[in-house]
């Protein structure tokens, strides 16, 4: 993988000295060994090609009056701005392919004049807006955007077209928007050029980046292990359940042995993190579902470059499975957090369920976290040996402050409707509305958040999303719940059930096969999807509050023993078992010791 170009954007108003810092930075950045290309990025074909009877109507220039192709609020400054972004796209192509043709083994850099901050104050969108997103997206490819500010004055004496009030103006939409992108950086513009550019060239980084090998294992002796997940805490569209268990795992396993973890973000690169190397695709760029596409593809060349003796493969969608058992050199593991092929075949109706039973073949080993997952994967993969391992929760206080007691029925999680059952819980609260409101707590992409405030207004019921919680704010608003509902049309474990538990809350949910681990354990199960059975439960669940404190009670107990000391220390035991496990031999069933783990896990007895 050829390693990408050090990308840096000079951004700031007119008078700020742009271009003699590009000038600058690209023959300082040549002393230093780099490939260089200089790029112009502002103002597309329309700004640059028209006749200037026409063009002057279309710039919104320091101290003119927005035009009509200037001005977001109408059609024609939104289609201006897009194609403003797209030219900026290609302008960053044609001067990456202009670097790479001349870097003759050297490491890649390029420095655009001018760059997406300057085209949001151009045409200042809203910032929920789809056009601003997209200058924000442009804007975390580069390493850094340096932005040249100064004065009004100094900016009017050097500028000598626009007068100060006009410059001050822009210089503030300059700041207003650079605290809303990522990797900006201020640079003294008043200051000397020699000094202006010393400033520049500190704010990169690094000068040179790594050379384009493969990453190899982390310093130090034992053996390697590599895990790889699509989810990351840093994730930003995800980072759910199945990231902390990675992130617990991981930390868990570095006691031991080297570990590294492979996953995704906008840039590449690799930092260590509480004894974990994290080693990072820069694939988080191309959003959530093209790029689990682009991961799938990846992820087999990663895992036959990068030396390891165990590899565990977190699932990830649409196929599950990335038959990564072809291609690793070491033993593969396969956690399947989610098997999500025949979710994905019913909403894209393509055949990822069969992709997923075919691939799960090639698997010895493969950690599931519920019995219903086991059965499915013993079905397709006969001779895999499968492990139960549940999620866990950290340690919960001795005593639950206020077991089942609280101001509202809490849902908690990510908001995708139809796939979290979000539609049925609103029309089964709205139906014959409980005594207690209904608050929604989570996070989603714009379109999501914006179908579920849709769907509360139609509803007309008492809810209340509250966005997204976390950290002190989520242990808050799961204490000061009453219960927890969970309407999941399919869920592979539900982690914020176990959480809501170790609070002592009660937990509400359809009764789905992967959900059994909870039974006799403080929940209450419903009818798959009946809506009305669901809101004669919450009715008398709101109305009954000595239930309530008795269940919580069972919630809080059975949390006690799901523990993430226990949930990491049987992936410990299972990671040296394979180390310790002949190269050549495989199994189809599970040692005595795990067949006495899995007994342990049994579930508890129903509550219908």
């Amino acid at each position: 993988m050829k390693q990408r170009p050090l990308l840096v954007c000079v951004s700031g108003p007119d008078g700020a000295g742009k271009s003699s810092l590009v000038g600058r930075m690209t023959t300082d950045l040549r002393e230093h060994g780099y490939a260089v290309a200089a790029q112009y990025c502002y103002g597309c074909v329309v700004c640059r090609r028209l006749p200037q009877r026409i063009r002057s109507r279309f710039p919104a220039s320091p101290g003119r009056p927005r035009s009509i192709a200037s001005g977001i609020g109408l059609w024609a400054g939104r289609l201006h701005g897009w194609v403003d972004a797209a030219e900026l796209v290609a302008g960053l192509a044609q001067a990456t392919v202009r670097a790479r043709l001349t870097s003759r083994g050297r490491p890649t850099a390029v420095v655009t004049d001018r760059g997406p901050l300057d085209a949001l104050v151009k045409f200042d969108p809203e910032p929920g807006s789809r056009l601003a997103a997209a200058f924000a997206r442009l804007a975390r490819t580069y390493k850094v955007t340096l932005l040249l500010d100064a004065e009004p004055e100094v900016l009017a004496e050097r500028d000598g077209v626009y007068a100060l009030g006009p410059l001050a103006k822009c210089r503030d939409r300059y700041r207003n928007w650079a605290v809303r992108l990522p990797y900006v950086r201020r640079v003294d513009a008043a200051a000397s050029a020699d000094a202006v550019a010393a400033e520049a060239l500190g704010c990169l980084p690094e000068l040179r980046p790594a050379p384009a090998t493969a990453p190899g294992p982390p310093p130090g002796g034992g053996p390697h292990v590599v895990i790889s997940t699509f989810d990351d805490l840093r994730n930003p569209h995800y980072h759910g359940g199945g990231a902390l268990l990675v992130d617990k795992v991981a930390r868990r396993l570095a006691e031991d042995h080297r570990v590294t973890v492979v996953t995704v973000a906008s840039r590449g690169g690799t930092e260590t993190r509480d004894g974990v190397r994290y080693h990072r695709l820069p694939l988080g760029w191309a959003g959530p579902r093209l790029g689990q596409l682009l991961y799938h593809a990846v992820l087999p060349f990663t895992a036959r470059r990068l030396p390891h003796d165990v590899w565990l493969e977190s699932f990830t969608p649409p196929f599950s499975t990335g038959f990564l058992p072809l291609f690793a050199r070491g033993p593969v593991v396969g956690l399947a957090q989610s098997l999500s092929g025949a979710a994905m075949t019913r909403r894209y109706h393509l055949p990822f369920s069969l992709v997923e039973r075919y691939g799960l073949r090639f698997y010895e080993d493969v950690v599931v976290l519920n019995e219903a997952d086991a059965a499915t994967v013993r079905r397709h993969a006969p001779e895999a040996a499968t492990h139960v391992i549940h999620n866990g929760v950290d340690p919960p206080p001795a005593a639950p402050r206020r077991a089942g007691e609280g101001e509202y029925i809490a849902f908690l999680g990510r908001i995708d409707v139809r796939p979290k059952g979000l539609d049925l819980l609103l029309a089964a609260h709205a139906a014959d509305p409980p005594s207690l409101p209904l608050l929604l707590a989570g996070g989603g992409t714009r379109g999501q958040e914006a179908e579920l405030t849709a769907l509360i207004a139609a509803a007309g019921a008492d809810a209340r999303w509250v966005g997204e919680v976390s950290g002190v704010g989520k242990q808050r608003f799961l204490e000061d719940c009453a219960f927890l509902v969970l309407p999941s049309r399919s869920e592979s474990f539900g982690l914020v059930a176990l959480e809501a538990m170790s609070h002592g809350k009660p937990v509400v949910h359809f009764d789905l096969p992967t959900l059994r681990w909870m039974d006799g354990g403080g929940n209450v199960t419903v009818p798959a999807f009946d809506v009305e059975a669901l809101g004669r439960r919450l009715r008398a669940l709101t109305a009954d509050e000595e239930t309530r404190r008795r269940l919580g009670h069972l919630a809080h107990r059975a949390a006690r023993w799901l523990s993430w000391d226990r949930t990491t220390g049987q992936y410990r035991s299972l990671v040296q078992e394979l180390l310790d496990r002949p190269a050549a031999a495989g199994r189809a069933t599970a040692t005595p010791q795990e067949a006495a783990e899995r007994k342990e896990a049994g579930s508890w007895q129903p509550i219908r």
